[in-house]
C-alpha cells in the first residue's frame, strides 16, 4: 500500500513539472503576411488573428522578412538561466 502511494506521488510530481514546463513556451502557426511597408517597419501578420511586431534591423526581422507568404511556426520560450 505504501509503495502505491509513493509511486502515485512521484507520478503527480512528474506531471506537475511537465505541466509547468509546458506553460513556459508558446507556439503559434500560420501563414506570415505583410505589405512591403509593413515588413520594412517590422509589422507581420500571422493569419488574420495575430500581429507580430519586431525591431527593424534585428535578426528576427530579417528572418521574418524572408518568410513572408510562407507558413511558419514560431515558438517563444524563456532563455535558459533568465529570471
Amino acid at each position: 500500500m505504501r509503495r502505491i502511494v509513493v509511486v502515485m506521488a512521484a507520478v503527480a510530481v512528474l506531471v506537475a513539472t511537465l505541466a509547468y514546463a509546458a506553460q513556459q513556451t508558446f507556439t503559434i502557426r500560420g501563414r506570415l503576411g505583410a505589405t512591403d511597408q509593413e515588413a520594412q517597419e517590422g509589422y507581420f501578420a500571422l493569419d488574420s488573428a495575430t500581429m507580430i511586431v519586431v525591431k527593424p534591423g534585428s535578426e528576427i526581422h530579417a528572418y521574418l522578412r524572408s518568410k513572408v507568404g510562407q507558413r511558419v511556426r514560431i515558438t517563444i520560450e524563456p532563455e535558459a538561466g533568465s529570471e
